[in-house]
């Protein structure tokens, strides 16, 4: 019997950086110190703007001097083309890769590895699960060690977990600590300069982070999508950053002020409820700051 659920994600894309330079170049880029990667070693980061805004959060995979990045694929041309702008000398070449590489999730089975699903390469993540990501024609479940489930179990579990995402239509709005990202290891306090470096640091050292990520049950007429306002009373109070139907249940993540965290929400003019539930991980309350 199957022990192992595979997943296929077609929203997801991957944008290589191939050269000796590779690892050196997107260090200067990300939050996260990937000097510490070996290879075959994954970690979270985001690409943040001069002023410390998201752009893209990004699951990043060390193979020898190359990187694999894989994002939301709406993203993944414009981040390419947008690191690529910063390459000047550097040996390295930025590619969307998206139209062939396919990603697929594995979730339910220790070690898992890639013999699940016909070969590719590995991105290990938090609670057992694997991002694999091969060519679109070879990116298949294998049979008889694991069962095909829907991209919506992949999306609940990633709620769940208090995992964000950045889409589109949320590009350029939060910072990292509203994400959560620093309690989630996606962010490095000891590495050197990246775009937003400073703004990031500030925050963090004054404690000023009024805003952060938490999560929600909807009920109601709807689902609100990414970057829809959730309000209390009369008030804007907050901004979806994923959502997702699956089975016979809502859910969402969203950035909230933390005076309104634990107060039930409306969205979608009034015909949606949302109430708090738990994270996997505490969040810290604001500290007070001048």
């Amino acid at each position: 019997m199957p022990h192992a659920q595979f997943h296929r994600l077609p929203t997801l894309g991957v944008v290589r950086l191939e050269g000796t330079d590779a690892i050196p170049f997107l260090q200067g880029q990300v939050t996260a110190d990937l000097r510490l990667l070996k290879t075959g070693d994954s970690v979270g980061a985001a690409w943040c703007t001069p002023q410390g805004r998201v752009i893209a959060l990004m699951h990043v995979l060390r193979q020898d001097d190359s990187l694999l990045c894989v994002l939301p694929r709406e993203l993944a041309a414009g981040v390419a083309g947008r690191l690529g702008r910063f390459v000047l000398r550097a040996k390295v070449s930025v590619s969307d890769q998206s139209g062939s590489l396919a990603v697929a999730g594995l979730a339910g089975r220790p070690g898992s590895g890639p013999e699940a699903a016909g070969g590719g390469a590995i991105l290990r993540l938090p609670a057992g699960r694997e991002l694999v990501v091969a060519p679109g024609d070879r990116i298949e479940p294998a049979p008889d060690t694991v069962s095909v489930a829907p991209a919506t179990a992949w999306e609940a579990a990633c709620i769940r977990l208090g995992e964000p995402e950045v889409y589109a239509s949320t590009s350029e709005a939060w910072i990292p600590q509203m994400l959560n990202l620093d309690l989630l290891g996606a962010v490095s306090f000891r590495k050197g300069c990246y775009p937003g470096q400073e703004i990031v640091a500030r925050t963090q050292n004054l404690g000023r982070i009024k805003r952060r990520l938490f999560r929600y049950r909807v009920s109601g007429a709807g689902l609100p999508a990414p970057g829809d306002a959730l309000t209390l009373g009369q008030s804007k109070v907050g901004e979806v950053v994923r959502s997702v139907h699956h089975e016979e249940a809502a859910e969402l993540l969203a950035v909230v002020n933390l005076e309104a965290a634990g107060a039930g929400l409306t969205a979608l003019d009034g015909a949606v409820m949302c109430s708090p539930e738990p994270l996997p991980y505490a969040v810290p309350e604001a500290a007070e700051g001048p």
